[in-house]
């Protein structure tokens, strides 16, 4: 008796459809073209993160304190080994790209003149990071950090990254 209601039931249903009309389709073509520029996206955004953080040894220290980021005023500045043995002009890097130290200077200037409170002439709220490899020269540091200090760019903070030894990393790290 189930059986017979059942074909009843559908003979209704298809009476009620119009003969040439098909079965409702979901369309999947603008859902896989958001899933593709997602994708994209994902990608392109991944790519850009690792252009500010360059492969270095970076020294070791006993006494190290985990970063933390400090917002969108830090900069971070990587200090490879000098060219020619160290006997050439330091490599820095900032957002991927190498600058001379003149260069840094404008580029840590232009950062630094945003987030200054109350304009030119006064301290900024810039903070720096500075990545610097464990066999580059100290005078390439000092470099650097007298760029930082520079009256026109006056750095709020300057922060030193370093690895901890073996020996003193927490286990599980």
């Amino acid at each position: 008796m189930s059986h017979l209601r059942c074909s009843l039931f559908r003979r209704r249903r298809d009476r009620a459809r119009p003969a040439d009309s098909k079965p409702a389709e979901f369309d999947m073509t603008p859902m896989i073209d958001v899933t593709f520029q997602l994708i994209v996206f994902f990608l392109v955004a991944n790519d850009l993160s690792r252009k500010e953080i360059v492969d270095l040894d970076l020294p070791h220290a006993l006494h190290a304190t985990e970063d933390t980021p400090s917002g969108a005023d830090r900069v971070i500045i990587n200090l490879r080994r000098s060219r020619l043995g160290g006997t050439g002009a330091p490599i820095v890097s900032v957002r991927g790209r190498d600058l001379d130290l003149a260069q840094l200077t404008r580029e840590l200037q232009t950062r630094a003149d945003a987030v200054r409170p109350k304009g030119p002439g006064t301290p900024s709220e810039l903070t720096a990071l500075l990545r610097a490899d464990e066999n580059a020269p100290w005078s390439d540091v000092q470099h650097v950090m007298q760029a930082c200090a520079s009256p026109r760019v006056a750095v709020y903070r300057l922060q030193f990254a370093a690895t901890l030894p073996d020996a003193a990393r927490p286990a599980g790290r």
